[in-house]
């Protein structure tokens, strides 16, 4: 897609407490993992391109998602760079890549990763270092966009106007 394609779409189950309680649980998981592979002198070298300008936290990453989901009635478009650098591209981009999200063929749905290991958590963040582009004098910037599903803002403003209108109707059976 086109630099303009800048938002994802995301979208979480409705008033499911327990649901979002054990996302987060497994995004503190997650957290846990990256700090504790951020120890390894290899893989601090290997991923250096997630962490070079601020260490992504997770953690704080899938509480903050969440929150803005709730205030935007569980579905929202976001923009990757609207914090200015890129940290909420490649904290979504490496929560995609171990399991906090599923494209289903329109936006991203909040669910719960089936399982969470150092290994995976090295591979997903060493894979998502791959994804850049070479700008020439030894810069390689961070793209991860390039194997997200990005929507243009006004696409991703209609998605979400026709998702908060859906959620304001209650189906009443007889």
């Amino acid at each position: 897609m086109s630099p303009s394609a800048t938002h994802v779409l995301l979208e979480m189950p409705r008033e499911r407490p327990e649901f979002e309680a054990a996302w987060l649980a497994k995004a503190s998981e997650a957290e846990a993992l990256w700090s504790a592979a951020q120890e390894d002198r290899e893989f601090h070298d290997q991923a250096y391109l997630l962490h070079a300008d601020g260490i992504p936290d997770l953690s704080a990453f899938a509480r903050e998602t969440l929150d803005e989901l709730r205030q935007q009635n569980c579905a929202a478009a976001f923009e990757l760079y609207a914090d200015g650098y890129g940290m909420f591209s490649r904290e979504f981009a490496l929560m995609v890549r171990l399991g906090f999200f599923v494209h289903d063929g329109v936006c991203y749905r909040l669910v719960l990763p089936r399982l969470l290991a150092p290994r995976l958590m090295r591979q997903a963040a060493v894979s998502l270092c791959a994804v850049g582009e070479d700008w020439g004098d030894d810069v390689f910037v961070l793209t991860p966009e390039r194997h997200l599903h990005m929507h243009y803002q006004s696409d991703a403003e209609v998605w979400q106007s026709k998702r908060r209108a859906m959620g304001r109707f209650a189906v009443i059976g007889s």
